[in-house]
């Protein structure tokens, strides 16, 4: 059976469980699309909120500004940014480096809803870090690539708009790829509402009340409520919109990258996390990273090739469904039929 069969049949089964309402999926190597379709009510160009594929775009801005030596691996929070000295909480992270964020070992906790407090993004992180203990060890945590966000804006004095245009949108030639679209059209619904947000509050006896409508689509705003609610829409952890075509770009500048730094990113930095990537057996045989609403992306180096999928699982049956299976069963669809062609 043909690469193009096996995935049709592949994504077909997980449409039909309503796993997603809408998907596009992208399979290229260095040279070629071997793979491009969409299901549902996408077209192949139709602009999906990433989420925490944000976080992708980020880390290449960071590991860029290290490139041109504005940065580095082992500058600390503390070096960043000296206001927080005057911030006794804050003291505790002082020394928190960069590498330490992108790979997810800062102690920080997983996440915590910053628009239930009032105040700067410094402030409220003072009050955060002085509730929670220090985790130990590795875990993946949206405020870690918050601070990043905030470490962009501090070294390049550019908001998190004008960096994405300089480091990304320009020099990968891609156009499809902003925070807060303009135009509404052509763009598939994330979500209804906040409705897990509103839960995870609740979970934890946090107070809010400026909650999105559970009954509203939303289309171009950001289904994240950090960013939404606090961050104006426009953060390191979550933000971006883009379509399949953008993040192929991205990928495909990793896979083709002769950059030292760049390439060591997607290495095992510790328990399974690289510069921003993630290393599991989801992307197998390489590395990738999800989004909360359905986003994904997968880099092989090692087989030469890649693949976005992008869903909006959100608006799908996503009280009962995870996409990790989805997601292994498509990249090891790729790798089998990879070795078939190579037989």
């Amino acid at each position: 059976m043909s690469l193009e069969k096996e995935i049709d049949s592949v994504v077909k089964y997980y449409y039909e469980k309503d796993y997603f309402p809408s998907a596009v999926i992208k399979i290229f190597d260095e040279n070629n699309v071997l793979y491009e379709k969409s299901i549902g009510d996408a077209n192949i160009d139709t602009m999906f909120d990433v989420a925490s594929l944000t976080k992708i775009v980020t880390s290449t801005i960071i590991l860029n500004l290290i490139n041109e030596e504005k940065l580095y691996l082992d500058s600390t929070i503390g070096d960043i940014f000296e206001s927080f000295a005057a911030y006794e909480k804050l003291k505790k992270i002082r020394s928190v480096t960069i590498e330490q964020l992108l790979t997810h070992r800062s102690g920080l906790i997983d996440w915590y809803p910053f628009y239930s407090e009032k105040g700067s993004f410094v402030e409220v992180l003072n009050i955060v870090v002085g509730k929670y203990d220090k985790v130990e060890g590795t875990l993946y945590s949206d405020i870690n690539f918050m601070i990043l966000g905030e470490v962009i804006k501090e070294i390049t004095k550019m908001d998190l708009e004008d960096a994405l245009k300089n480091y990304i949108k320009i020099p990968l030639k891609i156009e499809n790829i902003c925070y807060k679209p303009r135009r509404k059209t052509n763009i598939a619904p994330s979500s209804m509402g906040n409705i897990i947000e509103e839960k995870m509050c609740l979970d934890r006896n946090i107070n809010f009340d400026g909650w999105r409508s559970n009954k509203k689509e939303l289309i171009g705003e950001v289904n994240d409520g950090n960013s939404h609610y606090f961050f104006g829409g426009v953060a390191g952890h979550a933000g971006i919109f883009a379509d399949v075509n953008s993040y192929s770009e991205i990928g495909k500048a990793y896979l083709t990258t002769q950059d030292e730094l760049l390439i060591k990113s997607m290495d095992d930095y510790g328990e399974g996390r690289g510069l921003g990537w993630q290393l599991s057996d989801v992307y197998p045989e390489g590395c990738g990273h999800s989004g909360f609403t359905g986003t994904s992306i997968w880099i092989s180096r090692r087989n030469h090739i890649a693949a976005v999928i992008f869903t909006n699982r959100l608006m799908g049956d996503w009280r009962n469904t995870n996409l990790n299976q989805f997601r292994r069963d498509m990249h090891n669809c790729v790798l089998r039929n990879l070795r078939r062609a190579n037989q």
